[in-house]
Formats: C-alpha cells, sequence, structure tokens
C-alpha cells in the first residue's frame, strides 16, 4: 500500500514538469510534420497528375547537342591547365600555415589540380588531340546547362576554389592565410559568373545593356543622390545620440584595422558574420573612427536599396510603378532611419530587393546571368543581418508552387533553378561551414529573440492562456505594425512602419495583389508574409527590426495603386495625359515629405536612440574626444551604467584609459594621478564626490546638462 502510493505521489510530481516544458514544443513539431507530411502529398498528387496529362512528354526547346570538337575540346583544356595550376599555386602557398588534418584536405585540393594539369597536358600531342572522355561529359554538362564545356569546368572548379578559401580562413578571427581564402573565393564566385552563363548571352548582355532606356539611367543616378542626402548628411545629429551597439560594432571592425582581426568568414560581434566588420572597416579607415564614418556605410546600402526597389518595380511591373515605389522607398521614415544607424539590418533590404527582381527576371526571359546573379545576391546577403536567413526558404517555397502551377515553364527553367542555388552555395559555403562547425553562433541570434521554451510557457501562465494564443496574437500584433501599432526595439517612433497616408495605399495596392494572384505577387509578398510569421515566435512584436526585409515589398505595394491609377486615367483623358503625371508627382511628393518631416521633425521632439543612457554616454565620449590630450578616468557610474557598458564611449574615445568604480567609496580615494584625471559622476552617486575631493582639494567641478536642461553627470577634473 505505501509503495503504490509513493509511485502515485512520483507521478504527480513530474507530471506538470512534462506539461509545462514539452507540450507547446511538441504540438509545434508536430503541427509542423502534418503540414510537410501534407506538403509532400500535395506535391506527389500534382506529379502524378502532370504525368497523366503528358506534361514531361513535351520536349523542352533546346539547341541540339554536338559532339565534342577540336575548337570546343581545345578551351576545356586550356581551362583544365590553368585552373589546375592556380589551384596548385594556391594550396602549395597556404599549406604551411595549416595542420593536420586541414593540410591533408588542402593536398587534395592540389593533387585534383596537379590531376587536372597532367591530364590536360597528356591530352595534347603533336598530331592533334587525344580522346578526351573527361572532356567530353564536361561538353555535355554544358550543353544541359546551356553552356560551352569549359564553362561548365569552371563552375566545378569554383567548388574546389571556395572550398580552398574555407580551409585557408579557419575558425579564429585571424585567417589561416587571409591572402588566400580572399583571393580563392573571389576567383570561385568569378568562376560562377563566367561559367553560368553563355557567352552568346554576355554579348547580348553587353550589346544591349539591362533594358533601360538612357533616361532612367540618369533617374537611377538621381534616386541615388536623394536618398544619400536623406541617409548620408547630417548622420551625427539624426540620431544625436551613438548607441552602444554601434559602438560595439565599430569597435570589433577597428580590430581589422588594428590587425586583430582579417578573418572574412568568421564571426564577429553579436554573432553576426565578419565580412560585415571587414567592409566597414574599410570606411572607418577613410574617414576616421567617428559616428559619421561608422554610419556613412549604413547608409550607401541603403541608397542602393532604393535604386534596386526600382528595378525590381520596373521587372516586375512598368515604369509609373517603378518610380513610384523608389520614391516611397527613398522617403519612408523608417527607412531612412535604418540607414542613419551604423549597423548592418538595412543591408538586408537590399539584398532581398537583388533577389527578387533577377529571379523574377530570369523566370520571365529564361536568361542565365540572372539566375546566377539572384544566386549570387542570395549567398553575400547571408554575410549581413539574419533577416536575410529566412529568404533562401521563401525562394524554395515559391519555386516549388511555380512548378505547381507552371509545369511547362518551370522544366525550361531548372538549369537557371541549379545555377541559382550552385552560386549562392559557393558563395555562402566558407560562411555555412563555420556555422556548420559552431552551430550555437549560428542560433545566437535567433536564441536571443525567441520566446519558444520556457519563455512562452511563463507568458501564457502569467496571462492564463494557452500558448498557441500567445503566438497567434503576436503575429497579429506584428501584422499591425504595418499601419497601426507603433514600432518597437531598435527603432520606436510611437508611429507604425506606414504612417496613414502611405498605409492607405499599401492596403489598397494589398487587396490589388491579393486580388489579382499570381507568381509575381506570390514573390513578392513572401518577405511580407515572413514578418508576421517570424515575429509570432519572438520578443515584443512589431518590433522594428523585423520589418527591413519586407520593406522593398511594402514600398511598391504603396507605389502600385498610384501608378494603376495615373495609367488608368491617362487610358480615360489621353489629351489630359500631362495633368495626370503632375498630379501624380504632387501625391509623390506630398506622400515622401509626410514621412521626412516627421522623421527630420517631429521624431527628434522626444525620440532618443538607445534611451536617456545613451545619451549621456554620447555627451561623455563627445566630451573626451574633443580634449586636446586624453584625461584618465575613474567612472562613478554603477549600478545604473559602466564606462564599458555601452561601447558608445571606448569607441569614441579610444585613448582613454579608464576604471569603472563599482563599490561605493569607503573612504578618499588613493589614486596615482600622472596626468590629468577625470572623476565622472552620475547623479545617483554625486554623494561620494566629498570624498574625492577630500583626497584632491584643487580640483574643478562642472556639471552637464542636456538641451533639455537634464542632470546627465558631472565632472571632478583633477590636475597632476
Amino acid at each position: 500500500m505505501t509503495g503504490c502510493f509513493a509511485k502515485k505521489q512520483q507521478l504527480l510530481i513530474i507530471r506538470p514538469v512534462v506539461t509545462n516544458e514539452t507540450i507547446s514544443t511538441t504540438l509545434i513539431c508536430l503541427w509542423a510534420a502534418i503540414l510537410v507530411v501534407a506538403i509532400l502529398w500535395l506535391m506527389v498528387r500534382r506529379w502524378r497528375q502532370q504525368v497523366a496529362a503528358g506534361v514531361y512528354d513535351t520536349a523542352v526547346s533546346t539547341p541540339p547537342f554536338v559532339s565534342l570538337t577540336p575548337q570546343s575540346h581545345k578551351p576545356i583544356l586550356a581551362t583544365m591547365l590553368l585552373g589546375g595550376l592556380l589551384l596548385l599555386i594556391l594550396g602549395q602557398v597556404s599549406l604551411a600555415q595549416l595542420e593536420r588534418p586541414t593540410s591533408w584536405l588542402v593536398i587534395g585540393l592540389m593533387s585534383l589540380g596537379g590531376g587536372l594539369f597532367l591530364w590536360a597536358g597528356s591530352r595534347v600531342r603533336r598530331d592533334g588531340l587525344a580522346d578526351d572522355w573527361v572532356a567530353q561529359r564536361l561538353h555535355r554538362l554544358g550543353h544541359w546547362l546551356g553552356v560551352a564545356g569549359w564553362q561548365a569546368l569552371l563552375l566545378l572548379l569554383a567548388l574546389a576554389f571556395t572550398a580552398l578559401a574555407r580551409l585557408a580562413a579557419g575558425d579564429l578571427a585571424l585567417a589561416r592565410r587571409w591572402d588566400v581564402s580572399v583571393v580563392a573565393w573571389l576567383l570561385a564566385l568569378s568562376f560562377a559568373l563566367v561559367g553560368g552563363v553563355s557567352l552568346a548571352e554576355w554579348r547580348g548582355w553587353l550589346r544591349r545593356g539591362i533594358g533601360l532606356a538612357r533616361w532612367e539611367w540618369w533617374l537611377l543616378l538621381g534616386l541615388f543622390i536623394g536618398a544619400w542626402l536623406l541617409r548620408g548628411t547630417a548622420v551625427t545629429q539624426f540620431p544625436n545620440t551613438f548607441s552602444g551597439d554601434e559602438g560595439s560594432a565599430g569597435l570589433h571592425a577597428v580590430r581589422f584595422l588594428q590587425g586583430e582581426a582579417d578573418n572574412w568568414f568568421t564571426i564577429g560581434w553579436f554573432s553576426f558574420p565578419s565580412l560585415y566588420y571587414a567592409l566597414q572597416s574599410m570606411v572607418i579607415d577613410l574617414f576616421g573612427q567617428t559616428v559619421a564614418a561608422l554610419r556613412y556605410f549604413a547608409a550607401f546600402g541603403g541608397s542602393l536599396a532604393v535604386v534596386a526597389v526600382y528595378l525590381l518595380a520596373r521587372v516586375m511591373f512598368d515604369r509609373g510603378t517603378a518610380v513610384a515605389a523608389a520614391v516611397v522607398m527613398m522617403g519612408s521614415h523608417y527607412h531612412i532611419h535604418m540607414s542613419r544607424i551604423g549597423l548592418n539590418n538595412v543591408w538586408d533590404s537590399l539584398f532581398v530587393t537583388l533577389v527578387l527582381a533577377a529571379l523574377w527576371h530570369g523566370w520571365r526571359s529564361g536568361r542565365r546571368l540572372s539566375f546566377v546573379l539572384a544566386g549570387l545576391a542570395l549567398g553575400l546577403g547571408q554575410y549581413f543581418y539574419v533577416s536575410v536567413r529566412v529568404l533562401p526558404l521563401l525562394v524554395l517555397l515559391w519555386v516549388v508552387v511555380m512548378w505547381w502551377r507552371h509545369p511547362q515553364q518551370w522544366r525550361e527553367r531548372v538549369p537557371g533553378f541549379v545555377l541559382s542555388a550552385y552560386t549562392a552555395v559557393l558563395t555562402i559555403f566558407p560562411l555555412a561551414v563555420y556555422f556548420a562547425r559552431h552551430w550555437s553562433e549560428f542560433q545566437a541570434p535567433l536564441n536571443r529573440v525567441t520566446i519558444l521554451g520556457e519563455r512562452l510557457a511563463s507568458m501564457a501562465a502569467a496571462e492564463g492562456t494557452n500558448q498557441s494564443w500567445i503566438v497567434l496574437r503576436q503575429m497579429w500584433q506584428a501584422a499591425l505594425g504595418f499601419t497601426h501599432l507603433p514600432l518597437r526595439l531598435l527603432y520606436q517612433p510611437d508611429e507604425p512602419l506606414l504612417l496613414p497616408l502611405a498605409a492607405g495605399l499599401f492596403l489598397a495596392g494589398l487587396a490589388w495583389a491579393l486580388l489579382r494572384f499570381d507568381g509575381r505577387f506570390g514573390l513578392l509578398l513572401l518577405p511580407l508574409l515572413s514578418v508576421p510569421l517570424l515575429s509570432g515566435f519572438s520578443q515584443d512584436p512589431p518590433a522594428s527590426q523585423r520589418f527591413i526585409l519586407a520593406m522593398p515589398s511594402v514600398a511598391i505595394l504603396v507605389g502600385l495603386p498610384i501608378g494603376l491609377i495615373g495609367r488608368w486615367l491617362r487610358q480615360l483623358w489621353p489629351e489630359g495625359k500631362e495633368w495626370v503625371w503632375l498630379g501624380t508627382a504632387v501625391l509623390l511628393l506630398w506622400l515622401v515629405l509626410v514621412d521626412i518631416t516627421f522623421y527630420f521633425g517631429d521624431l527628434y521632439e522626444s525620440y532618443e536612440l538607445g534611451g536617456f543612457n545613451t545619451v549621456v554616454a554620447t555627451d561623455i565620449a563627445l566630451t573626451l574626444q574633443a580634449e586636446p590630450t586624453s584625461p584618465d578616468v575613474y567612472f562613478f557610474g554603477f549600478p545604473r551604467m559602466g564606462y564599458f557598458s555601452l561601447n558608445t564611449i571606448p569607441y569614441l574615445a579610444q585613448n582613454v584609459q579608464a576604471v569603472d568604480i563599482v563599490d561605493p567609496l569607503g573612504g578618499p580615494p588613493t589614486w596615482p594621478i600622472a596626468k590629468t584625471t577625470w572623476a565622472i559622476f552620475l547623479p545617483e552617486r554625486l554623494d561620494e564626490l566629498a570624498l574625492v575631493q577630500q583626497a584632491y582639494p584643487t580640483g574643478t567641478y562642472e556639471e552637464k546638462h542636456d538641451a533639455q536642461g537634464r542632470f546627465l553627470y558631472a565632472v571632478y577634473e583633477i590636475k597632476p
């Protein structure tokens, strides 16, 4: 009886733990499994329907296969000779810095290069070229891809070179051989571009360009200049504070200048890929370790994104919609702000736009260069902010849907899709291997914001509701962030992503997209849909940084009704088209001025990037930076903040030696005063000033206030 009672009591103790911590995860996994099974079942059923209808019996229009000729054999052998020799040389250069087993892998790549070199040499004879089964297979592979055999070989060599880049880079901040890793990676990307596009198509691109009229090139230049003026000027005034996150990013970029880091294929601050910091360090090297230098790089990326939005809307719709969308993007208060802070977030808006534009152009035209560029942009985007990590899944989903809806055209585009995916893999390969070896670093940005697990369980328990309701509510809140709920976290303007006029146009554009839904709108809406779906499982929706991936789609949906209305009115009243153009320009100007005056006017009456501690830290940093000789600092700020708790100060006042006084003073200090020394007090620690004055009575005291009259901090200056 006692044993049975004890067993029952044990079960009662264990059961609540299982319920609180595992049911949510189990249900989510179960739903995901059901969804995957349902999708696979639907795909198989669709495939059977297509086979029964004879879809795959229809021949795809491809040029007839021509057997390998001496004229096509020679460039294959030349590529073998040069590519193999280059692989041998780069491998040999890096071999001395490698240890086993890495050195064996490099020796394997060198053996591949040597084998190609010897094989090509053995095929060249006095009486002609010997039979070459390798070249024949390369020639056939090139035919399937729509390129020459030597170009197919370049594509295969690209994989060897990107693998060599990874091996030469290693896992540490200092690469094993930085020069080899960078050169090998750039060669791999070059091989993908040259090898993935036929010479005939290259000649066509060079002859016709990308299909823009001359005036459109001037328009693109004007858009870039306008975007830069809104993003790259007065960067120290708007925002007028310098956040600790920016300082942390800047300090890691400075490590590249100081020789403490040079590896492009590892991670930097906050587990973000290090390539961004390497590029940012070049701007700091040019303009100095300042706020402006740190923010110029983001402004440049944001300005390029405006130009890219024009190209995306131009490819998908027409010139009128493209102009409207680009102007909306240029004047968006949200995108202006994300472009004016020295972080990597805004670059995702550029890469997602390039991927969508190139992918849609490739689908519509069949041009291989478009597919290769889509893969290149998809891979490069993974080296910047993390919101773009969902983009490969979105693209894959779209490709599957297009197979479902347009099987014949999809089959014709298969080589393009393969080249696009292959180029993306080549581009991301060195970083992907690093993340595979350090999976926690890949997950770190996601783990910082996710609510899955104990956090979600505690939220549900606190509100007395189930976890599914919490997730759905957060998705709804994120969706309202486009037009109704104020954005949070990184950018808190007390307004949603879109101000009222733009919000109304956005809803009209969204309604039109759903009404006329097709593959084009599906591709455009997927980044938009990802915001609420992912926000359902992350903190504080609508979090502003989650919207950066969707911003290009938002701008196009805002510009779409403007373009449609303008076109319809010109069709109704062709004799009054000049007035229609004038009315459209006035509407766009009004739309942009509303956002611009809000951002540079109303917003900064109350908004402070980073909060009050950042205001204090920025003032201290700028004051120290302005000193002709850097003083030593003793900082009385704990527990509210420390000198090093925000990297605002260390980034800007890089030559200052500082000490945090964590515990309250128990008596007069005995500091060694070898040079000018500042004791900096936050208001709550000011009662310790008397002890410092008792020890050093000849110092001078000064209080610092901001423009609103708030007491920021006090400085007691001690001379030696």
